[in-house]
């Protein structure tokens, strides 16, 4: 209707003066006309047709509220007429009350408000609000009097999107007028709502095909380009500059290898509208010698007259997947040829991958795992019976990574297995853990080799005693055997005075005694010859000389095989001070005469170890002392010493020599496995590479001081808790 106001300031001013120089109208006539249609139109049901609102929102100011009035103040009531007129809306209505300007700007700015209404205010109070509703804001209907012209143009031209006389059909037009406002400023809203969703997908729109990173191009039947984007611009330059560009033909602009593959691929669909080929990729051999490779895909658009080809190159990725699947290949085939055991566990414990080394390895010498590998958990192997955990559990928890350790596995077969286990986490991106990565080898073997060089070792340790122990050997036996000489003397003699006093016993039988005292007699003289006396104490001295020799051997006889016997399984309660002390009466053997031994021995507790392992480390250190005395090259005799102590929770035990010294370039290699320092022949570089690694096992370490010409100490510290539970496995 003319009457109405499409929420623009300018319409609303204008609309009198039209109504009043073309149509003759004053502005009471054309409002009781609007009013005299609206009830015709109620009556006919044309306005009761359109659907339900929903709950209306409308802000109400009453004379007595709006400008100038305080937020504090009570709220004028509203008239009946107008209440009656609000109730006969039929939707649900909200009523709102302005007490302010502010407060009507503020309620205006909400964009579910579908109208103001107000009700008979003066021309100023009405002017001043008015002026607060912005041109998007909700509509505004203003009540006056009946026949007020003047206040009726002064509402229009402050912006009133319509006017209603209170007369005597307001109850029944104020409904109309306000449903007719509220509909259309609804129309009108959801239009200008869809207009800004219109323009943001046409931008989202230009900018998707400007920004990207694929060429497109519109073609029109003719293969002539209708349209295309900036980077389809940049992959084929156009031959022409300007608007002409956009009339080349796309066979001029593209390589001839893609040009017909497009011209093949638009054949072969040229008899589907609007349908979408599948992407094809093709290879371009540029002048060069470079292939470039390209991926097409094409749908049509307007009922098939036009094409859109989205063209991509994607050289680079097919280079990088090329790749990518020439490492997957590479790494698959190491992983699953190598020797050593791999698998993955997630962070739930659970072994997702296994190579076949590893299935091997698990599966024992049943050689075959009914239910598979993945899925089960690590502790269904690894977790040995005293262990509380595993590396591998070690490295789930709290990202410990391990190199080397040695720990049991659980084999299918029932069978605990020593391994050499080495651990690190699965790190994504932002370096956050989704797993763990365990490699691991079966130490069956090596330990079953270790076990035979350390016996090996402790042999020839045994052979470079040989000549000593024989002739400690020796000497008790020499003496041994000259007594027994002697004492076969003294038992001839011996038996002369017994047969003496046999006879002297006879004729005292007989009861002669002229005969008894010449046998008598005899004993005498013979006891005189033989020195009896002498003798009988002499024979008692070789007895206790032959005896204490025959101890001496067995104690020698017995060190040696308790030096040289295998280790139990397991580790036992240990005295390391005599542990010592028995290998140093060993070595001892071979060194009486050109060196001298300091014993310094403190209280020690028993620890849990390997006591002949133990043993071969100070028989090495012992023998490696004496060879460094001798190395010397002098006749004065060398002083090893010997100390133990307990120092907090360790056990200490030195081994000090006055010999040769270890150069400063040596220090660091002498550990090191056939790293000797002795002629050719004379050493197999074995000796302390052993002992350094018996005493790591027992989680100890040893400390070594040397300065040429000064001697040596070597500490050896073992602590008095091992390091755990890795002694099933022989360690």
């Amino acid at each position: 209707m003319i009457g109405r106001c499409e929420r623009t300031h300018a319409i609303g001013y204008s609309v009198w003066p039209l109504l009043v120089h073309v149509l003759g109208y004053s502005p009471d006539r054309w409002i009781r006309l609007q009013e005299w249609l609206r009830i015709a139109m109620h009556k006919n049901k044309i306005l009761e047709a359109e659907s339900p609102l929903g709950v209306i929102r409308i802000v109400v100011i009453v004379p007595g509220q709006g400008a100038g009035r305080s937020d504090e103040a009570e709220l004028p009531p509203m008239a009946v007429e107008t209440t009656a007129g609000l109730a006969r809306l039929g939707d649900p209505v909200e009523l709102l009350r302005a007490q302010s300007p502010d407060a009507l700007r503020l309620l205006c700015a909400d964009s579910s408000i579908d109208l103001v209404l107000l009700d008979r205010l003066d021309i100023a109070d009405m002017v001043d609000l008015l002026s607060e509703i912005q041109a998007t804001g909700p509509p505004s209907v203003v009540i006056v009097s009946d026949g007020a012209e003047e206040e009726s143009l002064e509402a229009f031209r402050a912006g009133a999107s319509d006017c209603v006389y209170f007369g005597p059909e307001f109850e029944r037009v104020l409904p109309l007028v306000l449903l007719e406002q509220v509909r259309g400023w609804r129309v009108h809203r959801q239009k200008r709502v869809s207009d800004q969703r219109i323009q943001q997908l046409e931008g989202l729109y230009a900018a998707i095909v400007t920004e990207m990173p694929t060429g497109m191009v519109v073609l029109d039947p003719g293969g002539l380009i209708v349209a295309e984007n900036a980077e389809f611009s940049r992959m084929f330059p156009p031959q022409n500059s300007g608007p002409a560009a956009a009339s080349e033909f796309l066979v001029a602009r593209i390589p001839i290898a893609l040009s017909e593959r497009i011209e093949k691929e638009s054949v072969s669909h040229s008899g589907t509208d609007s349908s979408r080929a599948p992407a094809e990729v093709v290879r371009v051999e540029e002048v060069e010698g470079e292939t470039r490779v390209y991926e097409i895909r094409r749908r049509a658009i307007e009922e098939g007259a036009r094409r859109i080809f989205l063209i991509s190159d994607v050289t680079e990725s097919e280079w990088l997947t090329d790749r990518l699947d020439v490492a997957r290949r590479e790494t698959r085939d190491i992983i699953e040829n190598i020797n050593s055991a791999l698998i993955v566990v997630d962070l739930a414990g659970r072994i997702s991958f296994a190579n076949p080394a590893a299935e091997r390895i698990l599966a024992g010498e049943d050689g075959a795992l009914s239910d598979g590998v993945s899925g089960r958990q690590i502790a269904d192997w690894f977790a040995a019976e005293d262990e509380d955990s595993n590396p591998i559990e070690a490295c789930l928890e709290n990202g410990t990574r391990s190199r080397g350790a040695e720990t049991l596995l659980l084999r299918a077969d029932g069978k605990w297995i020593p391994i050499g286990l080495s651990c690190s986490p699965r790190l994504d991106a932002q370096g956050v853990s989704h797993g763990v990565v365990a490699v691991f080898q079966d130490l069956s073997e090596i330990k079953e080799l270790e076990q035979q060089v350390r016996q090996t070792e402790k042999m020839a340790s045994i052979g470079q005693l040989a000549a000593g122990v024989a002739h400690e050997v020796n000497n008790p036996m020499g003496f041994i055997h000259a007594n027994l000489h002697q004492m076969s003397e003294y038992l001839g003699d011996l038996n002369k005075y017994f047969e003496a006093t046999d006879r002297l016993h006879q004729v005292a039988m007989e009861g002669d005694l002229e005969v008894i005292r010449a046998a008598a007699d005899d004993v005498r003289v013979l006891a005189r010859e033989i020195d009896l006396d002498y003798v009988r104490a002499d024979f008692e001295k070789a007895l206790l000389e032959s005896s204490e020799g025959a101890d001496r051997i067995r104690h020698i006889v017995k060190d040696l095989r308790d030096f040289s016997r295998a280790d139990l399984p397991a580790r036992t309660p240990a005295d390391l001070n005599q542990a010592l002390d028995s290998t140093a009466n060993i070595v001892f053997t071979m060194m009486k005469h050109r060196v001298e031994f300091e014993k310094d021995y403190g209280e020690l507790p028993k620890i849990a170890a390997y006591p002949m392992q133990i043993k071969q480390v100070f028989m090495n250190l012992l023998v490696n002392a004496y060879q460094a005395i001798e190395s010397r090259g002098t006749d004065e005799p060398g002083v090893i010493r010997l100390e133990t102590s307990s120092v907090d929770d360790e056990v200490v035990i030195r081994i000090i020599d006055s010999g040769l010294g270890i150069a400063e370039d040596d220090l660091p290699h002498i550990f090191e496995p056939f790293f000797t320092t002795k002629p050719v022949g004379a050493g197999t570089g074995l000796g302390l590479s052993t002992s350094f690694s018996i005493v790591e096992r027992h989680g100890g370490r040893i400390l070594v001081e040397s300065e040429v010409g000064r001697g040596a100490t070597f500490e050896v510290r073992l602590p008095l808790v091992g390091p755990g539970p890795d002694e099933a496995a022989g360690r």
